[in-house]
């Protein structure tokens, strides 16, 4: 796994005087890349109520592991503990 920081795009959207936010991507970026996409977005950008931030992801959102290691040793795609 590899050191580099990852980062969603956050929207954020006032409506009514309350701001909303949301996941603007599903995807995570490097930093690089999440500020070439948060400064096109804002360009591209013509609503004054809508504007876009960038949040760290932390590392254990970024785990590559899809199984939960029991206990007992064994593993279980399905139970949470």
């Amino acid at each position: 796994m590899d050191k580099e920081s990852k980062f969603f795009i956050i929207e954020k959207e006032y409506f009514l005087g309350e701001a909303r936010y949301s996941i603007y991507s599903k995807d995570i970026f490097n930093l690089t890349t999440a500020t070439r996409k948060l400064l096109a977005l804002d360009e591209l950008n013509n609503n004054k109520d809508i504007t876009y931030h960038l949040q760290k992801v932390d590392p254990y959102l970024d785990d590559s592991k899809d199984t939960v290691i029991l206990a007992n040793g064994s593993h279980n795609s399905d139970t949470m503990i």
